[in-house]
């Protein structure tokens, strides 16, 4: 999807007329569900929506007056006077305050500074929805609007933090913030991403990005020349009625020594919760138990190991496998970089003719291979020191220029590459790079990777590589965000993030 800009967002606005208020109801209904999600994963269902005097403001006295029907504890802070008020933004707070929401006005500075406000009894463990400012945001917050900003910051300490389109004080365009900013936990960004939201500051303050699209249009920018595009990833298709297990997949995982027995173990479950429809996991004996606890639907292929604990440089032709039997495989979690390590990649680079996805070891041996008989279509998922080995630079040169640095190496191996990393970046051969604005850092430790090139694959059995890697990426990112937010924004093991995906 493209980033607009923030005229050509108010370019759709005014080409609404008068189903502007429709809009706003639907953004309104979004807002909602996100703030409903999230009030669930705290374990309270307490909702404080605070609003301006703008259409964020009417879309944030709409999910109230949602939320109050479904019997949430909610309460509309309106920090401004009612009089202030106009046209839809009015309409909408004229419609919570009739359908007895609990409201309270704070149209002072003072009012934001009580004791009562700064307790926040009536947020703790719940979820603020910050409803004050738009992308119309170019000056400093200031007065009322500044306090309450601070407000809801400081209320970060007890609660989950929604913003409605852009966290206020952020702007649009440029992604800059001419003073203090909302710092949110998930943005419901309206109608398309804006074009600020490529600005590296600013993902920061973003949090999880959530696509609200009110028109039920794909808007197309008017500048393709923007450096990338967000991955949004596609609705979840509904299963035939008369589907099976065929239908949706052969995946292959091959990886693990005696040294790395769990890696591909986290990749094969991956790709079980990803939904492939047949899993071998081909791996060492030392992995069996592993495997048995974590993906019993898996099928094991025991491969043999040299005398060092690495999968033998023969170990295909004496395990049986039937590589072109599998649609997608997975090689390279745990397999060590060692010399066997290496003669089986090239084996399976020369054998093997269907989808292949390289990930952790096998990348980092990938430039050591020779590629002139592989006939495999390439899947590439580096973090930025695979990517580095990859492109032959160092690691801050992948970092000052990831978006550059993904199409370079996409078009260098000609393969689909997923450059991990804070802002994943996916791109094919000749493409235009997408960015991946889930995920956070409590996903920063081992085996995040393993369960992602898992989760990739079984996506690629159902479409092309393209597709897969963007929409594995979101919905690995967006199963550890609601992971790292059940445990208020802490650390998550990537065990932890598959009970998400």
């Amino acid at each position: 999807m493209d980033f607009l800009s923030v005229t050509e967002l108010r370019a759709i606005d005014a080409a609404a007329g008068p189903q502007l208020y429709t809009l706003m109801l639907r953004a309104g209904v979004a807002v909602a569900a996100a703030a409903a999600r999230l009030s669930r994963l705290r374990g309270t269902r307490r909702v404080v929506c605070v609003a301006g005097t703008g259409n964020n403001g009417g879309d944030a006295s709409v999910a109230a007056r949602l939320l109050a029907a479904e019997g949430f504890s909610v309460k509309l802070l309106l920090a401004a006077s009612p009089e202030r008020l106009r046209g839809d933004a009015q309409r909408a707070f004229e419609a919570a305050r009739e359908a007895k929401a609990d409201i309270e006005v704070r149209d002072s500075e003072a009012a934001w500074q009580s004791a009562a406000a700064l307790s926040g009894e009536d947020i703790v463990e719940g979820v603020v929805v910050d409803g004050l400012l738009g992308t119309g945001c170019a000056a400093a917050p200031r007065g009322t609007v500044l306090k309450a900003i601070r407000w809801i910051n400081r209320m970060r300490g007890r609660a989950l933090v929604v913003s409605v389109d852009l966290p206020s004080g952020m702007n649009g365009d440029t992604g800059d913030c001419a003073g203090e900013a909302i710092r949110a936990d998930w943005t419901v960004t309206l109608e398309a991403p804006k074009i600020g939201f490529l600005n590296p500051s600013a993902p920061p303050l973003l949090g999880h990005v959530e696509v609200a699209n009110l028109t039920g249009k794909t808007p197309t920018a008017a500048d393709l020349s923007t450096a990338a595009g967000l991955i949004v990833p596609e609705p979840a298709t509904e299963r035939q009625y008369d589907a099976h297990k065929g239908d949706f997949g052969r995946v292959l995982v091959l990886g693990g020594a005696e040294c790395y027995p769990h890696a591909p173990v986290l990749s094969a479950l991956g790709a079980r919760l990803g939904g492939a429809g047949l899993l071998t996991l081909a791996a060492p004996a030392v992995s069996r138990t592993a495997a048995a606890a974590w993906v019993p639907e898996a099928m094991f292929c025991e491969l043999p190991v040299s005398m060092d604990g690495e999968i033998s440089s023969d170990a295909l032709e004496r395990s049986g496998l039937k590589l072109d039997d599998f649609q997608v495989a997975v090689a390279g979690p745990g397999l060590t970089r060692s010399q066997n390590a290496k003669a089986l990649l090239e084996q399976l680079l020369s054998c093997y003719h269907g989808k292949l996805l390289l990930d952790a070891d096998a990348l980092t041996l990938l430039p050591e291979v020779d590629l002139s008989g592989c006939d495999a279509e390439l899947l590439l998922t580096p973090h930025p020191g695979e990517a580095a080995r990859l492109a032959g630079v160092e690691t801050r040169e992948i970092q000052r220029d990831r978006l550059g640095w993904a199409r370079r190496i996409a078009d260098r191996y000609r393969a689909v590459v997923a450059l991990k990393g804070a802002g994943t970046v996916v791109c094919e051969p000749g493409g235009r790079p997408q960015i991946n604005l889930t995920g956070n850092p409590g996903m920063a430790s081992g085996g995040m990777g393993d369960l992602l090139s898992g989760v990739i694959a079984a996506q690629w059995a159902r479409m092309p590589a393209v597709a897969a890697a963007a929409n594995g990426v979101a919905r690995h990112g967006t199963a550890g965000d609601l992971a790292a937010l059940k445990k208020f924004r802490g650390a998550v093991a990537a065990t932890e993030v598959a009970e998400w995906i």
